[in-house]
C-alpha cells in the first residue's frame, strides 16, 4: 500500500473523530511536505524508524521557510504530525509496533518579553479614527486585554458578543467554546465599532471584516500586524505576544492560574502554568537589585541589622528540611 493511500483512511479517521477543519489543514499540509520528503512511489515499508529520524534531521539542519531554519518549537509541530499518521498506521496493524522510539526532538527554549506598560500605551495610541483603524484597535485590545487567539477573533460573530454583561462566546481551538470577560477598554472599542460600523449585521454574522464587507482571514491581521510594528517600532509585536502579555499581567495583578486557564481555554493547567514564569520575570525586571558591588563602589555601610539579616521562619524550617534530606542520603550511603 502506497502511504498516500494509508492516508486517506488516516484523514477518515479524523473526520469520524470530527476534528475541526483547522486540523485537517494541518495535517494535509504537513504530511503532504513528509511525503514530498519520502518521493512520490513511497509505501508503507518506507515508514520506518530511520525515515522518521531522517526527516526530524532534515527539518532541524536543512529545511528553511522563507530563507530561515525552522525553530526547534516548529520543527517538533511538524514532527508531531508525522508521529500521530505513524501511530495511526501502527495501530491499524499497517507497519510494525515501534512507537516507543517515536520521540520529538529537543527545544531550545527563549526567554519571552511581554510589552511593558509604556509599549502597550504606544500600541494603543497608534491607531486613527477610520474604520480599519477602528476595527484594528478592537483586535489589539481583546487579544491584550482578554487573550483571545488570533483565530478567535477571526471567528467571533455577532450574536457571540454580549456588551449588556460584558463577555464574548469564543470558539477556540477543536471547536471548543468559552465564556471570556470583557474589560471597560473592550467594551468601550467594541461597542464603538459595532454601532458606527456593524449595527446591521447579523446574529451569524462575522463581527470584524474587510473594506469589502468580506469576512478577515490570517493573512489579514498579519497584513496589519506588520504595519503597527512599523509604526511603533516594536520590532517583536505579533499577535500572539499580546496573548502571552494579557495572561502575564493577569498574574501579575493578583489574578488565579485556574481562573487563567479558563479564560485561555487551556485543556492542561501545565500550559497555563508556563505564565507563573513570565510573570515572576516581570516583577524580576520591575524589582530593584540589592548589589553588594555597588555598596562597596560607593563606600557605603552595608546594613546588617536584623531586617537585612534575620531568616525567617519559612526559610529556617526550608534550610532544616535541606540538611534532614542530606543526613538521610549521608546515612543511606554509609
Amino acid at each position: 500500500m502506497k502511504v498516500t493511500e494509508a492516508f486517506d483512511l488516516f484523514i477518515d479517521e479524523q473526520l469520524f473523530r470530527n476534528n475541526s477543519p483547522k486540523t485537517l489543514i494541518w495535517y494535509r499540509e504537513n504530511l503532504g511536505a513528509f511525503f514530498r520528503w519520502l518521493g512520490a512511489d513511497a509505501t508503507l515499508d518506507d515508514l520506518t524508524i530511520f525515515n522518521y529520524k531522517a526527516y526530524c534531521s532534515y527539518l532541524l539542519h536543512e529545511y528553511e521557510h522563507n530563507g530561515k531554519p525552522l525553530k526547534s518549537s516548529s520543527v517538533n509541530s511538524h514532527v508531531r504530525c508525522v508521529k500521530a499518521f505513524y501511530n495511526f498506521c501502527i495501530q491499524e496493524d499497517l507497519i510494525p509496533d515501534f512507537s516507543r522510539k517515536l520521540k520529538t526532538t529537543k527545544v531550545h527554549k527563549t526567554e519571552k518579553l511581554p510589552l511593558d506598560d509604556e509599549e502597550i500605551n504606544l500600541l494603543l495610541q497608534s491607531f486613527g479614527d477610520t474604520v480599519l483603524e477602528r476595527r484594528n484597535f478592537c483586535w489589539v485590545v481583546l487579544m491584550c486585554d482578554s487573550g483571545l487567539r488570533r483565530g478567535e477573533i477571526l471567528s467571533l460573530i455577532m450574536k457571540n458578543v454580549d456588551l449588556n454583561h460584558d463577555f464574548l462566546l469564543v470558539t477556540g481551538k477543536g471547536c471548543k467554546q468559552r465564556f471570556v470577560p470583557l474589560g471597560q477598554l473592550s467594551h468601550i472599542a467594541l461597542y464603538d465599532y459595532i454601532s458606527r460600523y456593524r449595527s446591521g449585521a447579523g446574529g451569524s454574522d462575522p463581527v470584524f471584516v474587510d473594506r469589502f464587507g468580506k469576512p478577515c482571514n490570517d493573512n489579514t491581521i498579519k497584513q496589519v500586524f506588520q504595519k503597527i510594528k512599523k509604526r511603533t517600532g516594536i520590532d517583536r509585536l505579533h499577535p500572539h505576544l499580546l496573548r502571552h502579555t494579557f495572561a502575564t499581567n493577569y498574574l501579575c495583578d493578583g489574578g488565579d492560574l485556574e481562573t487563567l486557564r479558563l479564560i485561555l481555554g487551556h485543556s492542561d493547567l501545565q500550559v497555563t502554568s508556563m505564565y507563573l514564569h513570565l510573570a515572576q520575570n516581570k516583577q524580576l525586571l520591575q524589582s530593584k537589585h540589592r548589589s553588594h558591588l555597588d555598596y562597596m563602589m560607593n563606600n557605603e555601610r552595608i546594613d546588617t541589622n536584623e531586617k537585612h539579616t534575620k531568616v525567617n521562619q519559612t526559610d529556617r524550617r526550608n534550610l532544616q528540611l535541606v540538611n534532614v534530606d542530606v543526613r538521610c542520603r549521608s546515612f543511606r550511603k554509609d
